[in-house]
């Protein structure tokens, strides 16, 4: 299989600024990309946008899973509603999940606060 069209494709893309779409083409193909022959095939764009995704892999943002991320999102949304009971069941259950500091980062403002306060309190 030839990379070189998808080279051209994702070249073409940053050049025009549709990063999503680059994205998703350089996913689809990392182990071909990484190789250093194909790497010098991509214009400085590309590879900008390659590692800042190779930071976000080292960085292990993805340590998360997908059920962390929507247990996350629905602490996020009941504490927005004011369900503070649910809230707070939902983070004495899911502790260990706060002690991440990746985990923090996908909280709103409020909700690491009051998550922060839950912690405290439990010490």
């Amino acid at each position: 299989m030839r990379i070189t069209p998808t080279i051209n494709l994702i070249n073409h893309y940053s050049n025009q600024n549709n990063y999503s779409k680059a994205r998703s083409l350089i996913e689809k193909e990392w182990s071909h990309l990484k190789e250093y022959k194909n790497y010098q095939l991509l214009n400085s764009n590309a590879k900008q946008l390659l590692k800042i995704m190779q930071e976000e892999q080292s960085r292990s943002e993805q340590d998360l899973s997908q059920v962390e991320k929507n247990i996350l999102n629905l602490i996020n949304q009941s504490i927005r509603e004011m369900s503070l009971p649910y809230a707070k069941r939902l983070f004495l259950k899911h502790h260990v999940l706060f002690e991440k500091p990746s985990a923090m980062q996908w909280l709103t403002s409020e909700a690491r606060f009051i998550c922060e306060s839950w912690k405290k309190e439990k010490q």
